[in-house]
């Protein structure tokens, strides 16, 4: 007598450290006859975030691309399952746009990940600075309080854009980004990646206010820093040009004079470090 189940053998990419502490491998069941697209849906990740792509391979071969946002998307004909066990593998595509991805994929772009993560990277950019816009127009909370603003603004920062989760401006010719990444304030200067993570956020904008200032402090041919002795409670160990910090504060720089900065910024207010820079 036939069997009226068969199985489904699924696994998945892990998402970050620390998602593969444990493994994604498992066996399902589906009765005989079942749809392709269907089996794809049972199957899928239990990682439900919108505007992420997963690619399944089954039994060796691309055959959808399955998101929050629109299910299961074949790029093969619907097919009931008969036989098994069928193999099913769910590769993760980040956060490039499930529906831009399929659109790539269907017109036979290899599902290659990396060639389309940087295919994608101008318009994720682009749509990640017209939400920006968005929630700088609609929303009334902003990432700095408004004395690092005014702060930063007197040793000569042009505010781009101000909304409640980012912050950008440009500075003697260089163009800075400001973002909250989770619980850390990440600062960014020109392209690649965060020259600075720190938490909490106070001492973020204490830091970004001593970098500006130690900046125009220069160009006055003055002493970059002022000569203050910087307040117990912040260690910094340098590694592989990078600053860092243990414990509750959390500094992660990448020069010296940023490291120097932070220990000076370290317990004291944005108008404390401006008072001290401007002396």
């Amino acid at each position: 007598m036939p069997h009226r189940t068969i199985e489904l053998h699924v696994d998945r990419d892990s998402v970050a450290m620390g998602d593969d502490v444990v493994s994604h491998a498992g066996v399902l069941s589906a009765p005989r006859g079942t749809l392709l697209s269907a089996a794809l849906e049972l199957a899928s990740p239990e990682i439900r975030s919108p505007g992420w792509s997963w690619v399944a391979v089954v039994d060796g071969a691309t055959t959808a691309v399955w998101s929050v946002d629109h299910g299961v998307q074949l790029l093969v004909a619907d097919r009931k399952l008969t036989r098994g066990p069928v193999d099913v593998f769910f590769r993760y595509f980040v956060q490039i746009d499930p529906a831009w991805l399929f659109d790539r994929l269907a017109h036979g772009v290899r599902a290659d990940r990396r060639a389309l993560e940087e295919e994608y990277a101008p318009i994720a950019r682009e749509k990640y600075r017209a939400e920006l816009r968005r929630r700088e127009r609609e929303l009334d909370g902003r990432f700095l309080s408004t004395e690092c603003v005014d702060t930063l603004q007197h040793f000569g920062a042009e505010i781009t854009l101000h909304a409640d989760v980012a912050c950008d401006f440009t500075h003697d010719g260089d163009a800075w980004s400001v973002r909250r990444a989770d619980t850390m304030f990440q600062v960014f200067r020109g392209g690649g990646g965060p020259i600075a993570s720190i938490r909490p956020h106070a001492l973020g904008e204490a830091w970004l206010v001593g970098m500006l200032g130690a900046s125009a402090r220069t160009a006055a041919g003055r002493a970059d820093l002022p000569d203050a002795e910087p307040l117990p409670g912040l260690e910094l160990t340098a590694s592989g040009g990078r600053w860092m910090s243990r414990g509750a504060t959390v500094v992660q720089v990448r020069s010296e004079l940023a490291a120097r900065v932070a220990q000076l910024a370290y317990g004291r207010s944005v108008a404390d470090l401006r008072a001290l820079l401007d002396a």
